[in-house]
């Protein structure tokens, strides 16, 4: 069955990248946004004000209509009791996707070791606040945190913003989704505004991500393809050589982080039991536009791939590491096994990323006020605002 809000979401991203990308498309879309700028305040307010009312008051049916909050606790209590949640299945979670009567199943934790690390640290902490509280709790802190370093970036108001990351905050308040966002935020920030060896920083920050959430993986490969080409044309055996030591600095980390758990076991449970329908039995599928039409066929695993190496292949002919990350994520998420809204963050992170650059370059009256180095296509590591545009 096809999921309307997820396909609706990715098709509102395909849309606005297309606009933006259209020369004053989005110059006009920002002048007639300033235009209403205190009517789409007002509703951006009263949205998350209301939001807000509902969560509060409707907080256990919020609660009921997610499984992660309860996976998350019992990986980390199966941890504590030394019980490898990675190898056992002590995990529940849906068999199908909709309540209000799910079917529950057992299975063992599909997310990375690093998010199991942090979640079970967190517990010890603030698990007596109670389930699901405490992971509320700290997934609205960390996508807080993430949406005011997001902010740094983009400079926009804080009036309409912060609504607008009330609204996002509450949306992934029940999904481990809120600490990759802070740790690809993260890494976002570092490569534009570090003064201290910025691609080193943003490759292994990112590189964090993918140990918690695997989709992370993505802007992780496309940014670490995108600086290598960089390095290479520049000839800058330097910075290709930091940004190779990131790489096998996050190599190092993420066998580390998986070695106690036993790698294979990690790598089944957590890298291809998101790909595979066969390891998926038992849990629920669907939802994306090509997995309705060919899941059943043959050739389903091979296609989704053909599909995200394409992406790949292809963007290493853009000139933009936004337009790049923003193809394959989007060619992902149109392929995937179920449709989950955490790998949606990456699209919006790097779409408001490039609707921040093309109307720094497309509009001069942004450019006194925004340091943000993302409107200067043709600069190149440029302290503390690296490109993040290919030199030709």
């Amino acid at each position: 069955m096809i999921d309307p809000l997820y396909n609706g979401i990715l098709v509102i991203v395909v849309v606005l990248w297309m606009l933006a990308l259209r020369a004053g498309r989005i110059s006009g879309l920002v002048s007639g946004l300033k235009r209403f700028k205190v009517v789409l305040t007002v509703l951006l307010w009263a949205g998350f004000l209301t939001f807000l009312i509902v969560f509060v008051t409707n907080f256990q049916y919020f609660d009921d209509i997610h499984d992660i909050d309860e996976a998350v606790e019992t990986a980390v209590i199966s941890l504590d009791s030394d019980i490898n949640p990675y190898e056992e299945y002590v995990v529940p979670r849906f068999k199908s996707k909709y309540v209000p009567y799910p079917d529950w199943t057992l299975g063992p934790y599909n997310y990375m070791p690093l998010d199991l690390v942090t979640y079970y640290a967190v517990y010890t902490v603030a698990g007596e606040a109670g389930s699901p509280y405490w992971f509320v709790a700290v997934n609205l802190l960390f996508s807080g945190a993430a949406l005011a370093v997001l902010r740094r970036i983009v400079e926009v108001p804080w009036l309409p913003y912060i609504p607008f990351a009330g609204i996002v905050m509450l949306f992934y308040s029940f999904d481990n989704a809120s600490l990759t966002l802070l740790l690809m935020v993260a890494s976002v920030y570092a490569l534009e505004r570090s003064r201290w060896h910025p691609e080193l920083l943003a490759i292994i920050l990112m590189g964090m991500a993918a140990m918690t959430k695997i989709y992370a993986a993505i802007p992780f490969l496309v940014l670490l393809l995108y600086l290598l080409q960089e390095k290479v044309a520049l000839r800058d055996l330097q910075k290709f050589g930091e940004v190779v030591t990131a790489t096998a600095i996050c190599g190092v980390m993420a066998l580390v982080l998986m070695a106690p758990f036993g790698i294979s076991s990690v790598m089944d449970a957590a890298i291809f039991f998101h790909t595979s329908e066969e390891l998926r039995l038992g849990t629920s599928t669907g939802g994306t536009l090509l997995s309705e039409i060919a899941i059943d066929s043959q050739y389903f695993g091979l296609i989704a791939a053909a599909v995200v190496v394409c992406a790949i292949a292809i963007g290493l002919f853009l000139r933009n590491v936004n337009d790049r990350v923003l193809l394959v994520i989007l060619a992902f998420l149109t392929v995937s096994v179920k449709s989950s809204l955490a790998p949606l963050t990456v699209a919006g992170i790097f779409l408001v990323l490039r609707m921040r650059q093309l109307a720094d370059e497309q509009l001069p009256e942004y450019e006194s006020s925004s340091p943000s180095s993302l409107k200067d296509e043709g600069h190149v590591d440029k302290a503390p605002n690296p490109s993040l545009t290919r030199a030709e």
